[in-house]
């Protein structure tokens, strides 16, 4: 079947193929009247930019001096009344006339519209599946400019037929401008409509290989009208200009004609970023709203992984109860980038000509005026009809010899069908057949394609299985042996195997043998394990702790989204391997254990009995009700991630009382760092709904990038930076914030240098989260205001700039992410958390003072000077990192009993036996027999 298959696939490719390749001869014909010259050769004399507001300059393409300017109407206007209070919300793009709709009131709210603004205007009169009515117009104007003066002289338009073409001159260069006037009309409400105003200039396009090999790349804002030029063959930044508006369109001089150059558009902020970028980041391409002086416009815009985007599915969905009905629209257009990926499926139902401008049989439209665009004779149809008619008999042939084919290729199966090929894995075959057993020398045994040495144990399992080192097909395998008992669970190891290793971060199978006593698979090999990496070191400076942690909940995560629960996560089954190329991989492996779900399934009985390694055992898998879901494997990598970042210890203690103790709940956590507390704990939990599932894990701000952090303090400064004292996000965030600063100030805390500068524009409280987050947020961006000293102590990058203030304030990032998760539906903060899941925020309801009286702070509240904060600067902190570091059995108490007593979850000993009420959190920890009095 594999190789029918694939000749069947054969056959039809070849078939499209000729016929892509005579339509592509034909279209070659006709487009070849044009020819362009050599743009590595010739000269570029000026470079002519369009801009959103209608100017078009002319610039040095060395330089980026700006010659002459010409102000002309905007590119795109949309009047007011066209956007406000009306869904949908029409956006052009300024670019290329495309249309975007953005309506708040559906599930996708930003959709492309399969036509553009020039499509519908020569389709007038039209009308949409969707019951839309277009109307529209255009007006074609030339006007020529003297490339040295920029002075303009009008040539023809509508209103001056009587003008001639003036004799042309080296210095001219002839422009046509086309003026598109589109109205929309709904038919289900006249008082719906929209009036869109779009100018495109006549130019030629650079084929592929020409944009190639041209010289120059151009980058611009998609916000302002700052422009970047660079050489491409030496990478050199040529210039940097701002021309005041987002530049739309570039061209460069051709004789007397224009021809369009390429360019990018990326956000402001990655403007900034540009030369910081490495060569491995990669940008987002994404759809940029905005507003200016006549309307709003959406732009494509590429930006890098710190700008936040706005998902096309952000807005709120309508209530299925609520108050009273209302005949009035309310559009909030929320300006910045969009994820876009969505085309709407209207049509065109009736257009008012005759021979359609956009036929139905194809994607896109060629709206860029090239070369003769002049309708051709009747001559011209007679040649189109009798390449449509040798096209026709040209598929028949092909369909006729693919018949042929496929014909024969049967005969020939049925004559061969006893004979059984191998099916393939993922690199390698998979033997259905017995294969001969070959000892060829001392300790080396062949099976078909794999062998390996007896004498390398790599390790050992359960029922007698083995894992020796060995090869397959020339390359080092780990081959795993095992005994005529295990094979069923062999067979559905392979199958699960196949299905999901084409992720990274899951073990990649090559091939199964089989002989008279065992079955051998043949894995990738590694160089260790997590238990190496974590007990003895292997492989500590090659990668870091967080990675590997980060690597293995991906690889989880694949096999969650294809249905597949491991049941068995434990050190020993993830799996460490160095490349050839000396990248590093954490890798899930050991499918002996997993479990398929069955489609539409969520769960799965307990009819296969306790499967798992003791001590790593989700509590309900041996408890006798319920069905068992994802969420054992989110317990066992909870216990993995506190093993990993201790060096070695057990949430549950030691390995003779561990099983007893998850199913009693006597979990004991030892940690500083309260974000990771927060993790494992729901990690943890003895609820499995409680649990969250590996996709939340990921976007923990554990596994945050320093840049990605300072974005999300930076957005949280922006939110509450006006709200009242009796916003709720403003009173959550405050409570409790003694936890981030000690004695009831975060001032002292401060270098004296910084502490200079914040007092130098206003005041600060010092008991107050939101100063401190306005505070970090206010450096960052005057940073070049700042003294040279207080520059080198926050640094220049974002890894130093955030490691300053958490060094400082090491509870601020979860105190903010954790009380601020009533926001997490809010499109600035979407990217944050799970709109699904929260995450328990353990602290005291204390409020500050000021909020009691809130007066903005006088100049005399105001420190006179830093002088008196740096006597009493706080001792250096110590590390608080648990990474790597073990604790002693004295120190474990000591930590445990403070961080209960910063939290409120615990209660002295001598009290413990009083306070019968039961604990509203069921995260508290509880109190180990050995430790209590």
């Amino acid at each position: 079947m594999l190789l029918k298959n694939s000749l069947i696939k054969a056959v039809l490719i070849t078939t499209v193929c000729a016929l892509i390749s005579c339509k592509a001869d034909t279209e070659t014909d006709q487009n070849s009247n044009y020819q362009l010259r050599n743009l590595e050769k010739d000269d570029c004399e000026i470079l002519v930019i369009s801009l959103l507001d209608g100017s078009l300059i002319g610039v040095d393409p060395k330089s980026g001096n700006l010659k002459w300017k010409l102000q002309n109407e905007p590119t795109v206007k949309v009047p007011a009344k066209s956007n406000s209070n009306i869904l949908p919300v029409f956006l052009p793009d300024p670019k290329d006339g495309t249309l975007y709709s953005l309506n708040t009131a559906e599930h996708k709210a930003l959709k492309k519209l399969p036509f553009t603004i020039q499509q519908l205007v020569a389709s007038s009169p039209s009308r949409s599946s969707d019951g839309m009515f277009y109307s529209g117009k255009k007006i074609d104007t030339w006007f020529s400019v003297d490339i040295a003066t920029g002075k303009k002289l009008p040539l023809l338009g509508n209103t001056d037929l009587d003008r001639i073409c003036p004799i042309q001159s080296s210095n001219s260069l002839f422009i046509g401008r086309t003026e598109y006037n589109l109205i929309i009309l709904d038919s289900k409400s006249s008082n719906r409509h929209w009036n869109i105003t779009y100018y495109d200039y006549t130019s030629h396009s650079l084929t592929k290989d020409q944009t190639n090999n041209y010289g120059y790349v151009h980058i611009g804002s998609s916000v302002s009208g700052r422009v970047r030029t660079w050489d491409r063959n030496t990478g050199e930044l040529l210039w940097e200009k701002d021309f005041g508006s987002p530049m739309v369109s570039i061209f460069e001089r051709r004789g007397h004609d224009i021809i369009t150059l390429p360019f990018s558009s990326i956000a402001e902020s990655t403007f900034n970023l540009l030369p910081f970028l490495k060569e491995y980041d990669t940008l987002q391409s994404t759809l940029y709203i905005g507003k200016y002086d006549h309307g709003i416009y959406a732009l494509p815009s590429l930006v890098d992984k710190s700008v936040v985007v706005v998902p096309d599915n952000a807005f709120p969905k309508r209530l299925l109860l609520g108050g009273p009905e209302s005949n009035e629209e309310f559009n909030a257009v929320v300006l910045g980038h969009y994820k876009f990926s969505s085309v709407s499926q209207t049509q065109l139902l009736l257009t008012g000509r005759s021979d359609p401008i956009i036929p139905t049989n194809i994607s896109s439209f060629n709206y860029t005026k090239k070369g003769n665009m002049v309708p051709q004779q009747s001559s011209e149809i007679n040649v189109n009809w009798n390449l449509s008619s040798e096209s026709k008999i040209l598929a028949i042939i092909v369909g006729l010899l693919s018949l042929f084919v496929v014909g024969m290729f049967m005969y020939i199966m049925a004559q061969v069908r006893d004979i059984k090929l191998s099916s393939q894995g993922s690199s390698g075959t998979d033997s259905t057949k017995t294969a001969s057993y070959i000892q060829t020398q001392q300790g080396i045994i062949s099976v078909g394609k794999i062998s390996f040495d007896t004498r390398q144990v790599l390790g050992k399992g359960c029922e007698g299985t083995f894992v020796f080192r060995g090869t397959f097909d020339g390359r080092n395998v780990a081959v795993k042996r095992l005994l005529p008992e295990c094979f069923t669970f062999a067979s559905r190891e392979v199958q699960l195997l196949r299905e999901s290793d084409a992720h990274p971060n899951v073990i990649r199978y090559f091939s199964t043998e089989e002989d008279s006593q065992f079955r051998y698979i043949a894995l990738e090999l590694c160089s260790a394990t997590l238990q190496d990496y974590v007990e003895r070191d292997v492989h500590r400076n090659d990668i870091s702790c967080m990675e590997v942690l980060k690597q293995a909940l991906m690889g989880l995560e694949h096999l969650h989204d294809l249905k597949i629960v491991h049941r068995d996560v434990k050190p020993h089954n993830i799996l460490i391997s160095i490349s050839s190329n000396t990248s590093v991989r954490a890798m899930i492996s050991d499918f002996g254990l997993c479990k398929k779900l069955q489609n539409g399934k969520m769960s799965f009985s307990r009819r296969s009995g306790i499967t798992g390694t003791e001590g790593w055992i989700a509590p309900e898998m041996m408890e006798c009700t319920g069905r068992i879901t994802s969420a054992v494997d989110i317990f066992s990598l909870g216990c993995v991630f506190y093993y990993t970042i201790t060096n070695g210890k057990h949430p549950f203690g030691e390995p003779i009382r561990r099983q007893s103790n998850i199913l009693s709940g006597e979990c004991r956590i030892f940690l500083q760092d309260e974000l990771w507390k927060s993790l494992i704990m729901k990690m943890l939990n003895q609820n499995p709904s409680e649990r969250p599932s590996a996709a939340t894990v990921k976007i923990h701000p554990v596994f945050w990038e320093k840049a990605y952090t300072l974005t999300f303090l930076q957005d949280v400064s922006d939110r509450i930076e006006k709200a009242d004292s009796e916003s709720e996000a403003l009173l959550n965030l405050e409570k409790g914030g003694e936890c981030v600063y000690y004695k009831g100030d975060w001032r002292p805390d401060i270098d004296a240098e910084v502490l200079e500068d914040l007092g130098k524009y206003r005041s600060y409280r010092g008991d107050s989260i939101r100063d401190l987050l306005r505070a970090l947020r206010n450096k960052r961006h005057h940073y070049r205001e700042l003294s040279a000293k207080a520059q080198e102590l926050l640094g220049s990058t974002a890894e130093s700039y955030v490691n300053y203030w958490l060094s400082r304030f090491p509870t601020l990032l979860y105190h903010s992410w954790s009380s601020l998760q009533m926001l997490r539906s809010e499109p600035a903060f979407i990217q944050y958390y799970d709109s699904n899941f929260v995450y328990p925020c353990i602290k005291s309801e204390k409020l500050p003072e000021w909020l009691y009286n809130p007066k903005p702070a006088s100049s005399k509240q105001a420190p006179k000077s830093p002088s008196k904060y740096i006597k009493r600067r706080p001792k250096p902190l110590k590390e608080t990192s648990s990474m790597g570091k073990q604790l002693t059995e004295d120190l474990e108490k000591e930590e445990w009993i403070n961080s209960g007593k910063n939290s409120g979850a615990w209660r002295p000993g001598l009290r413990a036996g009083k306070r019968k009420e039961e604990r509203k959190e069921p995260l508290v920890w509880k109190l180990v027999e050995t430790f209590k009095k």
